[in-house]
């Protein structure tokens, strides 16, 4: 989860270096990014070490209505990782060993992606242990998880071959991504009318929510660029433009529905409540950063240079979130509070 929000705030710090070209944002850039690519290698042999040590306890997660989700988050990176490569990269002509690195780390997000949005839901669906008051935000880590590995692809076909079969998997990704967020968002919706709120523990992953619609709009748009290069439908492509950019204003409306009743709902949790520090305000990070991206593509559509201060904001913003979680993180190692599982994922 650390790997994944450091991996899209440097995105956005990296575009907003390309905007203003001060010597500090480059520096920053790749401070983060070399962080990002820490993260996932030190947690990633720690987690493989765990699958051979604690076999048992990899068993119990998959089947946990809570646990079972974070497992999206390795994959996330991972294809992360392979959108980082093409659009970064590949362009400067550091090619031919990281489009073999690209090649492995969108696999490992592709073979293991049958674990979460196919045998989680299954596991979870036969257990008599799920109730409904286990459908929280962190449920929606798997259709952002299908929709970040779209758009890999498409990054991928836009620079590389497989251009023939690519569109063909996209789509079928594209429906299962759509089909799986709107069923998580109703069941997650009804949680929140008739039951009582979360723990404060978990509030901060009332952002994941927003992170689906983001990614979605960037995975559709992606997705045309890919068929203007071979339309394999033969689509007409004029419609197709037409029709995503209807799509993407749909989301991004429903999106910022959804973004309102997040800042008041955390907003009541400050007030009437708590917001402790747990791991999973890591999750308030990412969702931010891809607020972001969406704005990106809205004033590229529109030329709104008018609103452009809301951008800057924005990405200070996801900054702030980045530091302070990331400081706050470095505490808890040190006074290992960070290997204690909060109480409401137990």
């Amino acid at each position: 989860m650390s790997s994944m929000a450091t991996w899209a705030v440097w995105i956005l710090t990296m575009m907003v270096w390309a905007k203003m070209n001060l010597w500090f944002l480059k520096i920053l850039a790749w401070t983060l990014e070399y962080w990002a690519i820490l993260f996932f290698i030190l947690f990633s042999i720690l987690f493989i070490l765990r699958i051979f040590k604690f076999p048992w306890e990899i068993k119990k997660d998959l089947t946990h209505p809570i646990a079972a989700n974070f497992f999206a988050w390795i994959f996330i990176s991972a294809a992360i990782i392979v959108s980082w490569i093409w659009n970064v990269l590949v362009p400067l002509w550091w090619i031919w060993d990281w489009i073999l690195i690209s090649k492995i780390f969108y696999l490992i997000a592709l073979v293991l992606w049958i674990i979460i949005p196919i045998i989680v839901p299954f596991l979870l669906t036969i257990s008599e242990k799920v109730d409904s008051k286990h459908a929280i935000w962190i449920w929606f880590l798997p259709p952002v998880w299908v929709f970040v590995l779209v758009f890999a692809w498409n990054f991928m076909a836009l620079h590389w071959i497989w251009t023939n079969f690519i569109p063909v998997l996209n789509i079928f990704l594209l429906w299962t991504a759509f089909i799986l967020y709107f069923l998580v968002a109703s069941m997650v919706y009804s949680r929140l009318k008739f039951h009582s709120l979360p723990a404060p523990e978990v509030a901060p992953s009332f952002v994941i929510w927003l992170a689906p619609i983001w990614v979605s709009i960037v995975a559709i748009n992606t997705f045309v660029k890919v068929l203007e290069k071979h339309n394999a439908f033969n689509f007409d492509l004029s419609f197709l433009h037409n029709l995503v950019n209807l799509l993407s204003w749909f989301l991004a409306w429903f999106g910022i529905w959804w973004f309102a009743l997040t800042c008041l709902i955390l907003l009541y949790y400050i007030i009437k409540k708590s917001l402790p520090f747990t791991l999973w305000w890591w999750a308030l990070v990412f969702p931010v950063a891809a607020f972001w991206i969406w704005l990106k593509f809205v004033f590229n559509w529109l030329a709104c240079n008018f609103l452009c201060p809301i951008v800057w904001w924005v990405w200070v913003l996801s900054l702030i979130l980045w530091s302070i979680v990331f400081y706050k993180t470095l505490k808890w190692i040190v006074s290992k509070k960070i290997f204690e599982r909060p109480k409401v994922v137990k």
